[in-house]
C-alpha cells in the first residue's frame, strides 16, 4: 500500500511540475515582429499576457490552428522558442491563400475581442492605435 502512495505522490508531483512549466509564461510579452515589419510605422506592443490569463481567457481564446473550422491547437506546443506557434508562421506580411496578413490578424484578434467585451458593457482593452503602440 505504501508503494502505491509513493507512486501516486510521485506522479502528482511530476504532473504538477510539467503543467507549471507549460503554463509559466512571462507576464508581459513584447510583440515586435521586425523580421516581418521592416519599416514599422508604430512602436512595438507590450502585451500584458498575465493580465489576460487572470481575466479568465483560455489559451485557445487567442492562439489557434484551424482545420475544418475547428481550433485543433495542441496547447502543449505553446512553449517559448517554438517558432511554429508564432502568428507570423501562418500569417505572412500580406494576405496569402485566404489567410489574413500579420497586421490584420493581430488587429482582428485583439481589437475584435476588445470590441466584443466593450459591447457587453464590460471593461475592455484598448482599441486605439496609440494605446497599444505608445511612442516612449
Amino acid at each position: 500500500m505504501d508503494r502505491i502512495k509513493y507512486r501516486a505522490t510521485g506522479i502528482i508531483f511530476m504532473t504538477t511540475i510539467a503543467v507549471s512549466l507549460v503554463l509559466a509564461q512571462p507576464d508581459e510579452i513584447i510583440i515586435n515582429n521586425t523580421d516581418v515589419f521592416e519599416h514599422k510605422q508604430r512602436a512595438p506592443v507590450t502585451f500584458p499576457h498575465g493580465l489576460h490569463m487572470m481575466g479568465g481567457l483560455s489559451c485557445k481564446d487567442c492562439h489557434h490552428v484551424y482545420r475544418d473550422g475547428k481550433n485543433v491547437l495542441d496547447e502543449s506546443e505553446l512553449t517559448d522558442g517554438n517558432q511554429n506557434i508564432r502568428c507570423s508562421h501562418c500569417h505572412a506580411l500580406k494576405s496569402d491563400g485566404g489567410r489574413y496578413g500579420l497586421m490584420d490578424a493581430f488587429h482582428r484578434q485583439c481589437m475584435g475581442c476588445h470590441g466584443r467585451v466593450a459591447r457587453k458593457g464590460q471593461k475592455s482593452g484598448p482599441r486605439l492605435c496609440g494605446r497599444c503602440h505608445p511612442w516612449k
